[in-house]
């Protein structure tokens, strides 16, 4: 049986400011756990949430200035996990001449975050996804963490879904209003892009502010395999954001999401952040309560869809997550090209 080629990529496992010296952080991605603490050097370390003596969690255990205790012998680890001090056989001087390691993962630290990739090989991205940011120097981004009861596959499309839009963020952002959209959806390796074609309003509560004119808005929605989608619209006026979020599948049914949106607002970008921050929250939220309750009828039911034009999108993009968790390499996978149209 294949293994699931999940493991090769970057995962995002926190925020770099809640890694510190005195703390330990767990963690689970693709259903391993982590259990995540600085050591004395400053750099992170993942370690599987396992003491290699007896078996105890390391991150019920406790760090202080980049060491982590385990709470049932006492097992010291230090930096890159390795053991150094053993309390019942005389502390550090036991293990001087041994090589005692805990399983530590392959760790990257960009953009304020610290990645993990559990399994590397010779297909792994060098490094992780580099988060888009508007042009110019007027720019400002915040981010968010949510965590949902859905899989991995069902939070993606969901990010990168118009018609739920109308319904879920009714007034908020969008409507329904039978608008019709045109759109060109192309894969071609990992990546799913979304161009929509004379779209010009239906922005919900801003769109006074956004595009008061209602002239035609550039929007584009792009997946990176396995776990990332961003958004983008550049508005007539040069208003410019990005959404992007990257999902950390826990387990089947547990998914995590950080989620970074940057923005160029013109004049109001100063002042954007507060009402930016608390309709993006808002939204998620109401995302959270549709995604949390797909999952529980997932559950009772299993997941049968039926598919609409609209979910040529979504059916290309599962393809690949599909492919990957069956062991299977993208390029099995053929470039494509449609033309898609739907009604909001």
């Amino acid at each position: 049986m294949k293994l699931s080629l999940l493991p090769r990529y970057w995962y995002v496992i926190a925020e770099s400011r809640e890694l510190t010296q005195n703390a330990v952080l767990a963690r689970q991605v693709l259903d391993e756990w982590l259990a995540c603490y600085r050591g004395s050097d400053g750099k992170a370390v993942v370690a599987q949430d396992r003491c290699i003596h007896r078996c105890g969690k390391l991150s019920s255990g406790s760090a202080k200035d980049g060491t982590l205790t385990c709470r049932y012998h006492g097992w010291v680890y230090g930096d890159g996990g390795r053991v150094i001090s053993i309390p019942s056989e005389g502390g550090a001087a036991a293990v001087a001449k041994r090589n005692l390691n805990a399983k530590t993962y392959t760790v990257a630290e960009h953009d304020g975050y610290v990645y993990v990739c559990l399994a590397p090989d010779a297909q792994s991205p060098a490094l992780p996804f580099i988060l888009p940011r508007p042009a110019g120097d007027r720019w400002r981004s915040f981010r968010l963490q949510n965590y949902f009861h859905n899989n991995l596959t069902n939070c993606i499309e969901n990010y990168i879904d118009v018609p739920h839009t109308a319904y879920v963020h009714h007034g908020v952002f969008r409507k329904p209003a039978q608008q019709q959209i045109r759109t060109t959806v192309s894969r071609q390796a990992g990546h799913v892009r979304v161009t929509y074609h004379g779209e010009t309003g239906n922005l919900g509560s801003f769109a006074f502010l956004l595009n008061p004119g209602g002239r035609e808005i550039e929007h584009e929605d792009n997946f990176y395999a396995p776990n990332i989608t961003s958004v983008h619209y550049r508005l007539p006026n040069g208003y410019s954001y990005y959404i992007t979020s990257q999902s950390v599948p826990v387990s089947e049914m547990e998914t995590r999401v950080f989620t970074d949106i940057s923005y160029d607002f013109g004049v109001f970008t100063p002042f954007a952040k507060w009402i930016a921050r608390r309709q993006a929250q808002k939204v998620i939220d109401q995302d959270i309560d549709i995604l949390n309750e797909q999952g529980s009828v997932i559950k009772k039911y299993g997941q049968k869809f039926s598919v609409t034009r609209a979910d040529v999108i979504h059916t290309l993009t599962e393809e690949i997550i599909s492919t990957l968790a069956e062991g299977a390499e993208i390029s099995s996978l053929k470039d494509c090209s449609r033309e898609v149209v739907f009604q909001v």
